[in-house]
């Protein structure tokens, strides 16, 4: 069973992050049965937009999303955070990353030869879970916005 849920913020926006994260499951996870997947929309402090982490497992995780995202600076800005976010859902979910707390806490990433590597001293925007999720984000955004519109 898939569940997702959306809590603080405004009503619209709870509405809109469901929505977005509902086709960010169907467009990035179409095969996946089991995941859960909890928005937290929150005042999050310098500069970040939001952030993602898993809970209990790997198909158990929770985002947190600015919210004054959509107020402050765009609707758009907001479904692109969404998308980014749910970007490391899915790598979350299909372990293309993973945290480890054994000597202090890492995040790993697992390179085409199936091992994972540690790249947590690498500069954040050469990390290759962000690499990957800021490539995809702005094409996920569009694509729910074409969808948004053919609803």
């Amino acid at each position: 069973m898939i569940f997702v849920d959306a809590s603080g913020g405004i009503e619209r926006d709870r509405t809109l992050a469901e929505e977005v994260m509902w086709f960010c499951i169907e467009t990035l996870m179409p095969r996946m049965k089991t995941l859960m997947v909890e928005c937290e929309l929150t005042k999050i402090e310098d500069g970040v937009l939001g952030y993602a982490w898993s809970v209990e497992d790997n198909r158990d995780c929770m985002i947190q999303i600015d919210s004054r995202l959509s107020r402050d600076v765009s609707r758009d800005k907001f479904i692109e955070t969404v998308c980014h976010e749910m970007v490391h859902v899915w790598q979350i979910a299909t372990n293309r990353t993973k945290e480890t707390y054994r000597d202090g806490h890492k995040q790993l990433w697992k390179c085409k030869d199936g091992k994972y590597r540690n790249y947590g001293k690498t500069a954040y925007e050469r990390q290759p879970w962000e690499t990957e999720a800021y490539a995809l984000e702005g094409r996920l955004a569009e694509l729910f916005k074409e969808y948004e519109k053919n609803c």
